[in-house]
């Protein structure tokens, strides 16, 4: 009979989604995780699976919790669109802007860590980004329906702008830029949709 978890997994889980985010993937020893996480080797893989495992785990966390995950379901409102579109930036900023580590949005860390080399983990988080363009692309689209967009604007090319310059200013916010700095680069990003 297999004893009782002498921990919570989902506690576990997100203090390591936190290691991962600060350190990335590869700068995040197993010491590093097991001493945040506070459970021994053992517990750590019948639990998660390895390092690896854990990771994509960790990423799965961070995609359904404060970050992109709760970003997208303003997307998914009913009404005006593009007010939707300008709340959804605007979570995005107040999001990484709040983190006095400013740690960054852990999806853009990774691609960029591991694009080159972990085209498995780098190619699931891709896949994080392209939800998020889908997402955008839907209400762009629903905005031009409903007359919030003008005709001659493409909806996949405005998604596609606006999730790449909203990763970009994610890496201002890393990079120390101050808020202000990035507000105003955000407010200019949305004036495409104009």
């Amino acid at each position: 009979m297999a004893r009782p978890k002498e921990f919570d997994p989902e506690i576990a889980l997100d203090k390591a989604m936190h290691v991962f985010w600060h350190k990335g993937y590869e700068a995040t020893s197993m010491d590093d995780l097991l001493t945040a996480m506070n459970i021994n080797r053992g517990s750590l893989y019948d639990t998660f699976g390895g390092k690896r495992e854990l990771f994509l785990k960790a990423m799965d966390r961070y995609c359904s919790g404060g970050g992109i995950g709760s970003g997208i379901s303003i997307l998914k409102q009913p009404g005006p669109a593009l007010p939707l579109i300008r709340r959804f930036i605007d979570h995005m900023l107040s999001f990484g802007l709040s983190d006095p580590l400013r740690r960054g949005c852990m999806i853009t860390n990774t691609v960029m860590e591991l694009a080159s080399h972990e085209r498995g983990i780098a190619g699931k988080v891709a896949g994080r980004l392209q939800m998020a363009e889908g997402a955008v692309f839907e209400l762009l689209s629903r905005a031009k329906r409903q007359g919030e967009l003008a005709q001659d604007k493409d909806p996949r090319a405005l998604a596609r702008v606006l999730v790449t310059l909203m990763q970009g200013t994610i890496v201002m916010i890393k990079a120390g830029t101050p808020a202000n700095v990035v507000r105003q680069t955000a407010r200019a990003a949305l004036a495409i949709l104009k």
